[in-house]
């Protein structure tokens, strides 16, 4: 297989069109000094659709995701060559003809406004411009702004830079949004207790669409290096379907890295912080195991997963193509390998599925990295401590300069140290067969179905049943970092096994493991999740000595009808 990008065609560029013409981001039309209001997008997007209803370009389709709590709508602009504008069209022409379906979210923080104007950009470039050709070798669903009431919210003290905190972005001038929604929630910590609306809403797209490939794009401060922008992907390998984690990782991500350098020579690497910033040696280590950020979480799903992190101390009009060549360049390589992911896809969701039918007892899955110790007053909190991956050499400035916190130039060094993102789990469960749960507790199939987790019925496998089930021995809370605006806390269970005959109804809920989302449903849960139901308070009305309402069932013979229902 051809690891290398596609020949450019003749009118590609390596940069966006000249934003002279009559259609620009205002971005463009300010000289970067401005972002774009959720106004803005949507009439961007309209003008777009009139220009290419105008000249007959057919690969654009504009839909929604649903609104936001304050009434803005969430566009989302779906671009295919031969027009395979639905989910059923599109994941024909991934089986037929290795064309992968990508999502690209951006704004999810509405301070971090690169991704936005880069999508509106590669938008116009796909229809009406040089990069036509990337319309052929995926189907892009591209949500252009997805924290819409949080941008709109554009103020001067939004993102101020402060090198002392390293904290902050360079521009645009006149202001950013916040990093919170309207109703000061995190959405890059909602992935797992979907609390906000528009969390929901990108719930039921990526069920709808259940794209291959899921792009994220943030913009990053923190400590000094000398990338245009940083990538990552799901860690967590001892919880969800490794292959597509892996391949992400160690294929395509690479490809990706080296392709944009070739053509644009922009600088990137793996997303992390110095672990002490005045000593560049002490490892480059990514961001915490959960899968409340979105990229852990879609590392449970089966797909693959690319986060962005646009350097923060650039320019905001560095900033914007460091993020729109890499849209580009994602596109290219996907192009390149499309069959490959499609059936990695499709070997993560069949492997998932036998594994659920047939558990084995040394199939586990990790379900929490935290390690809990108590602070001076008592109070238990976890550390999520990264461990080295590789050893790696990151491109920073050197000592001198990096202290002085000149971040964008000096001299340019290769510190070696380790790559710290690979997280071991403290708990872990063997695979069950399925969970069941009382019919009473119809909150919790309602909550994962919004996770796309198929829920059914116990029915005609109703009867006396070998179960295991958790006794509650103690909870307690634990503070809850970043989530937003408000100070949160979550619950945390400490239970003990056990095993006994139980009997189950038939209008009793059964989460049968036989699934591709098996593994969401095994982390929501259980309940020592570090990010399940448990975790958010589903579950609150559990006391010490109560049996958890969830229970385990572990052999695929234990689900086959009593010999009562097969005479029959």
């Amino acid at each position: 297989m051809n690891d290398s990008a596609p020949d450019a065609a003749p009118n590609d560029k390596s940069g966006p069109s000249d934003p002279a013409g009559p259609l620009r981001t205002v971005p463009e039309a300010t000289a970067y000094r401005a972002t774009s209001l959720h106004a803005d997008v949507v009439a961007f997007i309209e003008q777009l659709a009139e220009r290419c209803a105008a000249e007959r370009v057919t690969t654009l389709d504009v839909q929604t995701m649903g609104a936001t709590p304050e009434g803005r709508q969430l566009p989302v602009l779906v671009l295919s060559a031969d027009r395979r504008f639905t989910p059923e069209a599109a994941h024909a022409a991934a089986d037929r003809e290795g064309r992968p379906i990508v999502l690209i979210l951006c704004n999810i923080h509405a301070g971090e406004v690169e991704g936005k104007e880069a999508a509106l950009m590669l938008a116009r470039e796909m229809t009406l411009g040089g990069f036509t050709r990337l319309a052929t070798g995926a189907t892009l669903v591209l949500v252009p702004i997805y924290n819409a009431d949080g941008n709109d919210r554009i103020s001067k003290d939004n993102r101020v830079i402060d090198l002392r905190l390293m904290d902050g972005q360079s521009g645009p001038d006149d202001g950013v949004g916040t990093r919170y929604t309207g109703e000061g929630l995190n959405l890059n910590r909602d992935y797992t207790k979907m609390e906000a609306p528009e969390t929901r809403l990108l719930a039921a797209l990526f069920g709808k669409w259940n794209p291959h490939v899921f792009v994220d794009s943030h913009t990053s401060n923190g400590s000094p290096h000398a990338y245009a922008l940083t990538y990552d992907t799901a860690h967590t390998l001892l919880s969800g379907p490794p292959e597509p984690i892996l391949f992400t990782r160690d294929r395509l991500l690479p490809a990706i890295e080296q392709g944009l350098l070739n053509r644009t020579g922009l600088r990137t690497w793996f997303y992390g912080n110095f672990r002490d910033n005045d000593d560049p040696t002490s490892g480059w280590e990514t961001y915490p195991g959960l899968p409340r950020y979105g990229s852990h979480y879609r590392g449970l799903t089966g797909r693959l997963d690319i986060l962005l992190e646009a350097y923060s101390y650039l320019p905001f009009e560095e900033r914007v193509r460091a993020t729109y060549e890499i849209f580009v360049e994602i596109l290219n390589q996907v192009a390149v390998r499309g069959r490959e992911i499609v059936a990695v896809c499709a070997r993560a969701a069949a492997d998932t599925v036998a594994r659920g039918r047939a558990p084995q007892p040394d199939d586990v899955i990790g379900i929490n990295y935290g390690v809990p110790r108590r602070k001076s007053d008592g109070s238990l909190v976890y550390d999520y401590p990264a461990y080295p991956l590789w050893k790696t050499e990151i491109a920073a400035w050197n000592t001198e300069e990096m202290r002085a916190r000149k971040l964008t130039d000096g001299q340019l060094t290769y510190w070696k140290c380790d790559f710290l993102a690979r997280f071991l789990p403290t708990t872990s469960v063997r695979r069950p067969r399925a969970y069941v749960f009382p019919a009473e507790r119809g909150d919790v199939a309602e909550f994962l179905r919004a996770h796309n987790v198929n829920v059914t019925m116990v029915g005609e496998r109703a009867g006396t049943r070998r179960i295991e089930r958790y006794i509650v021995l103690a909870k307690e809370p634990t503070h809850s970092p970043d989530v937003g605006y408000e100070a949160r806390e979550e619950t945390v269970l400490h239970v003990r096994r056990e095993t006994l005959d139980r009997e189950l109804a038939a209008h009793d809920f059964l989460v049968d493991m036989a699934q591709p989302l098996a593994n969401v449903a095994i982390y929501l849960l259980e309940p020592e999740s570090d990010d399940g139901m448990a975790r958010w308070g589903h579950f609150d009305d559990c006391e010490p000595g109560d049996a958890f309402p969830v229970v385990r069932i572990l052999a695929d013979a234990l689900l086959s009808p009593p010999p009562r229902i097969k005479v029959e």
